[in-house]
């Protein structure tokens, strides 16, 4: 890959090869791996030569939706269906939430 001095054109260049590999399905896991990591330690490099922290965390998220074999929506398989919860658990609950909240405004 071509590191070129825009960074529109480099955060391009590197959208492209992900997608590009994506779609070459001629690599087997292992060789899939090694350009993985190889890929992480070239956006390594570019945060820290150009500090574009949204390219870099774009371009991860890309990598991971595209190779990782992880539920679409992750998250939504964890924890309990609240329908499930005693009714002093539902108020434990949104206390909490009300809490975190109410401290996120603060910041």
């Amino acid at each position: 890959m071509i590191m070129t001095q825009n960074n529109e054109d480099l955060e391009l260049e590197f959208y492209d090869n992900i997608i590009d590999f994506f779609q070459n399905k001629k690599f087997d896991k292992v060789s899939t791996e090694i350009w993985k990591n190889k890929t992480f330690i070239k956006l390594m490099k570019v945060l820290e030569r150009t500090q574009n922290r949204d390219l870099v965390r774009n371009a991860i998220l890309i990598m991971i939706s595209l190779f990782e074999d992880l539920p679409a929506d992750f998250y939504n398989n964890q924890g309990r269906n609240s329908t499930s919860l005693s009714p002093q658990d539902k108020e434990t609950f949104k206390t909490i939430l009300k809490s975190e909240l109410y401290n996120d405004s603060l910041n």
